[in-house]
């Protein structure tokens, strides 16, 4: 809603001496018939502006927008990509609280349990007419309290006993964990979302921290883009409704930016 076209305005802002600094603005048209493919192209193309100039990040924090990701991977081989952990927690109690029942089942068993030996390929939900509970509102809590503290896991930080861990024992850990709450209390629809959305070898580097063993980002979230949209709208577009696309792009760099 920053402008009457309805384009969207991405940011990459970085981080210097814990100051959020914006290095570069980015419209994209969105009329419906934008897809990820070319939402990705065109970012791509974005930042490769700004790696052709320079940039060379450690730690590139978003939230679970595929199309940023993909980008981001693709312009910085090797970047850690870190989801916020402010997003994490709100899809999470979202998709909690859902008792919808999906309708077809996305998971492969066989496939988890070449990964990992002590998942049971036979522990996944059915499709019936029948109602389902997602996850019970009492152990809400316990699966965010248990995910926290995945997410928090370093090779760099030693357990309670000081071991340090790989990032492989890491992550082989904590399915077990999540595993195997879910198997106990008997939740196969919530351990297919788990695995699907968070746990597996495509996921969990993600959004956990020792998806990058050798460093630690100093940020677990976006807010520093989320204050940084804050000053934008309230401080210097409060005045316009979705004003001309020419008028925004003067308001950030003569007023914004200085």
């Amino acid at each position: 809603n920053t402008n009457n076209l309805k384009f969207e305005l991405y940011v990459v802002h970085a981080e210097v001496d814990g100051i959020g600094v914006p290095l570069a603005y980015l419209f994209i048209e969105n009329n419906g018939n934008c897809g990820n493919g070319v939402r990705t192209g065109v970012i791509i193309d974005f930042l490769v502006q700004l790696k052709t100039r320079g940039l060379k990040p450690d730690f590139f924090i978003t939230d679970k927008d595929f199309a940023q990701i993909s980008a981001a991977r693709f312009v910085w081989n090797g970047i850690k990509v870190q989801l916020c952990l402010w997003h994490i927690k709100k899809a999470i109690e979202a998709r909690l609280a859902n008792n919808k029942k999906p309708q077809q089942i996305n998971y492969n068993g066989i496939a988890a349990q070449q990964q990992f030996s002590f998942i049971d390929p036979l522990f996944s939900p059915s499709l019936t007419k029948e109602k389902i509970v997602f996850c019970p509102k009492e152990m809400r809590p316990l699966i965010w309290k248990m995910m926290n503290n995945h997410l928090h896991k370093h090779p760099l930080i030693p357990t309670i006993d000081g071991q340090f861990l790989s990032s492989a024992s890491i992550w082989k850990m904590a399915v077990e964990e999540i595993y195997n709450f879910c198997k106990q209390n008997s939740l196969p629809w919530l351990w297919v979302y788990l695995w699907n959305e968070w746990y597996n070898a495509d996921r969990w580097f993600l959004w956990f921290r020792a998806g990058c063993g050798d460093k630690l980002s100093i940020f677990k979230t976006n807010m520093f883009v989320e204050a940084h949209w804050k000053v934008l709208k309230r401080d210097f577009l409060y005045k316009f409704f979705r004003p001309r696309l020419d008028l925004v792009i003067f308001v950030i760099m003569e007023q914004v930016v200085p």
